[in-house]
């Protein structure tokens, strides 16, 4: 957040040196004909706010499809597990199911702030899908639950293919410079002018560039689904880990 400071800070810095040099050097309001300044400055105003809108609707919509894809394997997890529950030989392969949900959490989450996914997960996935092919249930009736787990853990490797592509989706660079080049203008054409500030432009002056800051921080915070103040949190993974502990108190033997 400390680039967040820096910007605010000098935006400001800006705007109190361009009021101090046009109270110094600036002329006296006249009625004087400064359409094409003004035509120019509403067309960078109309541009930055037509990038920011589309720059915002678009973070909306990664974050919204990291969170749905996060969900999604999140329940593939949970129906995994209640496909092993009841294969008393399968108690290792569960075990590794709690164990790559935990690494999601810990290892992978940190990381994917940084567009990347930490391999530890990825390789207990691996060992778990081995483990299934490998899997020999005494009862015959629980083969075809093995197969169904198959079929599951196989859809969690696509998911957590999907998270990843979620952990290296940014926003185009081209709608930062955008917002960067149209906001500059929107906030310095006005100033061209070389008027003398008054009470009523210090106060548009400040509300231009504090829309102009705004915009361009928000979009700067919510650019990645992983990342800033709207960042995905693991809460889905969290909550299978509390559906395998009630799978296990549902399906435990009852005590004499």
């Amino acid at each position: 957040m400390g680039w967040v400071s820096i910007a605010a800070s000098a935006a400001f810095v800006l705007l109190v040196l361009a009021i101090v040099v046009l109270r110094k050097k600036g002329q006296e309001y006249q009625e004087q004909r400064f359409s094409a300044v003004d035509f120019a400055a509403n067309i960078a105003l109309a541009v930055y706010l037509l990038v920011l809108a589309y720059a915002v609707v678009l973070c909306k919509d990664a974050i919204t499809a990291a969170e749905a894809d996060s969900a999604a394997e999140s329940e593939t997890l949970t129906e995994l597990y209640w496909t092993l529950a009841p294969i008393p030989e399968a108690a290792p392969l569960k075990v590794q199911i709690r164990q790559y949900t935990n690494q999601s959490i810990t290892l992978d989450w940190p990381m994917m702030s940084n567009d990347t996914l930490s391999p530890l997960p990825g390789r207990t996935l691996d060992e778990l899908r081995a483990g299934l092919h490998r899997l020999r249930p005494a009862e015959p009736a629980h083969e075809n639950l093995r197969q169904e787990a198959l079929n599951r853990a196989a859809d969690l490797s696509h998911a957590r293919a999907l998270r990843a592509d979620d952990a290296a989706t940014r926003l185009e660079d081209i709608f930062m410079i955008s917002m960067a080049l149209s906001g500059a203008l929107v906030i310095a054409l006005p100033w061209t002018l070389g008027i003398r500030p008054t009470f009523p432009t210090v106060v548009s002056d400040a509300i231009r560039v504090t829309v102009v800051v705004v915009g361009v921080v928000f979009v700067q915070l919510s650019s990645h689904p992983y990342s800033g103040f709207n960042a995905v949190e693991p809460t889905a993974f969290e909550v299978a880990v509390q559906q395998f502990d009630r799978i296990d108190r549902q399906l435990a033997p009852p005590q004499s």
